[in-house]
């Protein structure tokens, strides 16, 4: 399943490469966080670092406009800070952005578009033990598909190297409890590198 999944995700990037595009690597810090309406998670809540990996095709539309689709493995989730200790609970999941960049002369840039997760695995980590989180429509399992909105700025240099900043927003409530959201955030420092300037901006 999950090759038939990731199969499909580099059919979808294949069909934007032309003469216009450019085709690089991404890695990075994320920081992933929840929204919820338990008021005791709210209160312990914390901010779960973790890391994504990838890579990006950034398809030009005019001197100005791109359009870039990433292909992601990121990490989501929170920590839950109570007792004198930290839980967590771990998100993988494969994520598509597929966003429209505005640049500058100088190469910065800014943008967003929606973003389609797909999660691999979930798990519940207690005082240095794993539980699977299962998937499923049931109480107490969790959806596999998280959607969200992403919006990112940055600056890409002519060497091909690309610093920015990203924010995706979960959309999707991914508890089956009535009553119960939960939706997860990542903040993204990235670090890119494209292979190719064909696309570069004059």
């Amino acid at each position: 399943m999950k090759k038939t999944i990731f199969l499909a995700c580099l059919f979808v990037l294949s069909l934007q490469l032309t003469a216009q595009t450019r085709i690089g690597f991404k890695t990075g810090l994320a920081l992933a966080s929840v929204s919820t309406n338990d008021a005791d998670l709210k209160s312990e809540k914390a901010m779960l670092p973790g890391f994504q990996i990838g890579f990006l095709v950034d398809q030009k539309i005019s001197d100005k406009i791109t359009l870039q689709t990433q292909l992601l493995y990121l990490q989501k989730g929170t920590a839950i800070e109570h007792e004198g200790h930290k839980d967590k609970v771990r998100f993988g999941s494969l994520d598509i952005p597929v966003q429209l960049l505005y640049h500058t002369k100088n190469g910065i840039f800014i943008g967003g578009g929606p973003n389609f997760g797909y999660n691999l695995s979930a798990k519940s980590i207690h005082e240095n033990e794993t539980e699977d989180i299962s998937f499923g429509k049931d109480a107490g399992e969790v959806k596999r598909v998280d959607l969200g909105l992403n919006v990112q700025a940055g600056i890409s240099l002519k060497s091909g190297v690309v610093i920015g900043v990203s924010v995706l927003r979960g959309l999707t409530n991914l508890q089956n409890i009535s009553g119960f959201e939960w939706r997860n955030n990542v903040v993204g420092i990235n670090l890119a590198y494209f292979l190719s300037n064909a696309s570069k901006k004059k």
